[in-house]
């Protein structure tokens, strides 16, 4: 069989459109098995998985919709299921995996295809609540469906209409199945979570791709990468992928590259919309750490907003939400988390006032980058403080801030005098400090520069 097969692929080879045609399972084989993978195809759509089997992890939700599955091929009344999980942990890919598997039809509806219920109701409905005495059963897939927004609420009734009316297999995909927006579909679906797998899981699956691949970049690069993934599969690829023909050394700037596409798509809702729902939403909804979010609003604010009353008021409402986020962390009372989201999203957003750049691109956050830069030498310097921890009677922090510049003023000083082997030795007996312990100190002054 050909791993390099996709939809959009077929669908561009038969002339068919996959998105409102949808091709059938016999186009699926035909192309699947016969034609060559292309050369651009990217490591992702190449494994994707065409089986529950090959989706990673979550056996507990897989044995959920195998039995979903079965019951779908038997024919019976099946109730509809919502796969709720963190992005990248194969979701929609489970879902897609279930019609390939049972050569169902996929007629996937995203969330800008059902914001209007007039089309939901003329036009997938009846697709849903008809079925010929010979014709394929299909798979009725509406991804994100917790992006409806109270505007949408005429959806909500159509929906929920359809749920009980089809006379096909229904799935959902949401991240967050506790979200308000999804609140009314709770009694009619049965829930499956998906989680984030173990890095020890995608550790293994980088290694099995690696093999087919016949490709090699070291078992600690892989390691590293399955680490940084914190469990997003399909960034974990997109970063296998990159470090294939790259240097080992590139393995530094992964750290935020598999969130960025997220991140650009949350930024664009806050900039953009100038709606205090939209913005505020895409943080509820997003799976971007709030922290790193706050560093890329601060650095584009500038740039995307014209008005110097605009920039004003959008670093006033971001500085509260900075307040607030150090309020929750000292505190440990992350309510106050709730107050940050709405500033940093909603706050900046209506500071704009219409007044946005759509020209300027997105910086990356400077501060991030040289956190990134100087992270060896600050997990270094944290090492040494907590060696010398005992002996100095004082927390990690005050030696860091507090001994350290004396400590390297002294080191290099008493170096130009006695020369640097008698220096290390006096520190190894005095403080069991090693020669690269030692060299680390002497250059703080410079680190902190």
């Amino acid at each position: 069989m050909n791993p390099g097969f996709s939809r959009e692929r077929a669908a561009s080879l038969t002339g068919l459109d996959y998105r409102s045609k949808h091709l059938s399972y016999l186009y699926c084989i035909v192309y699947y098995t016969f034609l060559p993978a292309g050369g651009n195809t990217s490591l992702c759509e190449k494994y994707t998985p065409y089986t529950l089997n090959g989706i990673i992890g979550n056996d507990a939700a897989k044995a959920k919709l195998m039995q979903f599955s079965i019951d779908a091929v038997a024919g019976r009344k099946t109730r509809a299921v919502m796969i709720c999980g963190p992005s990248g942990v194969g979701k929609t890919s489970a879902a897609h995996a279930i019609a390939y598997s049972n050569g169902f039809d996929i007629v996937e509806l995203n969330a800008s295809d059902y914001r209007d219920a007039k089309t939901l109701e003329t036009r997938i409905l009846p697709l849903a609540s008809t079925r010929g005495l010979f014709s394929k059963r299909s798979l009725m897939l509406f991804d994100e469906v917790d992006e409806l927004s109270k505007l949408d609420s005429g959806c909500e009734r159509v929906i929920l209409k359809l749920i009980n009316e089809s006379r096909h297999p229904i799935v959902l995909i949401a991240n967050d199945y506790w979200s308000r927006k999804v609140a009314f579909l709770r009694d009619a679906v049965d829930r499956v979570d998906f989680k984030r797998p173990g890095t020890a899981e995608v550790l293994a699956l980088l290694q099995r791709i690696l093999s087919d691949e016949k490709k090699d970049i070291g078992q600690d690069i892989l390691l590293e990468i399955a680490k940084r993934s914190n469990g997003d599969v399909r960034g974990a690829i997109n970063d296998l992928e990159l470090m294939i023909d790259a240097k080992p050394e590139l393995i530094d700037s992964l750290g935020l590259r598999d969130r960025k596409a997220e991140i650009f798509s949350v930024l664009d809702k806050i900039f953009y919309s100038g709606s205090f729902d939209i913005a505020r939403n895409a943080i509820i909804s997003a799976d971007v750490d709030m922290d790193m979010l706050l560093n890329w609003i601060g650095q584009n604010i500038p740039g995307k907003y014209l008005s110097k009353m605009c920039v004003y008021d959008a670093y006033e409402s971001l500085s509260k939400a900075s307040m607030f986020t150090e309020k929750a962390s000292r505190k440990s009372y992350y309510g106050y988390l709730r107050y940050a989201s709405v500033l940093m999203s909603a706050g900046v957003s209506l500071a704009g006032n219409g007044n946005v750049s759509r020209l300027t691109p997105y910086v990356f956050p400077s501060r991030i980058s040289r956190l990134s830069k100087t992270k060896k030498s600050r997990d270094a310097m944290n090492a040494i403080a907590l060696k010398l921890s005992p002996e100095l009677h004082a927390n990690r922090k005050t030696i860091i801030n507090d001994y350290f510049p004396i400590m390297s003023l002294m080191i290099n000083t008493a170096i130009e005098q006695y020369g640097g082997e008698t220096v290390q030795e006096y520190m190894f007996r005095t403080y069991k400090l090693e020669k690269e312990d030692v060299a680390t100190i002497a250059g703080y002054s410079k680190f902190g520069s």
